[in-house]
């Protein structure tokens, strides 16, 4: 199913989703160079779900949702840049959130050459954060 951007902007409120952009940092030689970002969103843990089978098929399924958001964010087919998906965590803990459970996905964001970053790839970073903004989602924390 297809959801307009204010569809997003309501899930986004509903599930409390926010995101963190950091950089990557590779180590060549004695030198360190930003070799891309990472994207984490988070978003509020099922935890009005029953503890087992019934709260880890509500996390999964908020997982999928993540990855639907991310690319309605940036669809595969505009993007520049070669994306990674890590594996899925169980539950993430973070002070800037209390503690409270978050469902969180990461992708690992490279240029497709495999290029340090360049001060306009940080610059294409607005845009994304600007669209971010648009489907609802906050940086940093609720």
């Amino acid at each position: 199913m297809t959801r307009s951007d204010a569809d997003w902007a309501a899930f986004s409120r509903e599930h409390r989703v926010a995101y963190e952009l950091a950089p990557l940092v590779e180590a060549q030689g004695s030198d360190k160079l930003q070799s891309g970002f990472s994207l984490t969103l988070y978003a509020a843990a099922p935890m009005e779900k029953g503890p087992g089978d019934e709260r880890q098929a509500a996390g999964q399924k908020l997982r999928e949702e993540l990855r639907d958001l991310a690319e309605a964010a940036v669809p595969p087919a505009e993007r520049q840049a070669r994306v990674e998906l890590e594996p899925p965590r169980t539950a993430v803990l973070r002070p800037e959130n209390e503690f409270k459970p978050e469902v969180s996905l990461t992708w690992r964001i490279f240029r497709s050459d495999l290029q340090p970053v360049s001060a306009a790839d940080k610059d294409k970073l607005a845009a994304l954060e600007k669209r971010l903004a648009v489907l609802g989602l906050k940086r940093g924390r609720w």
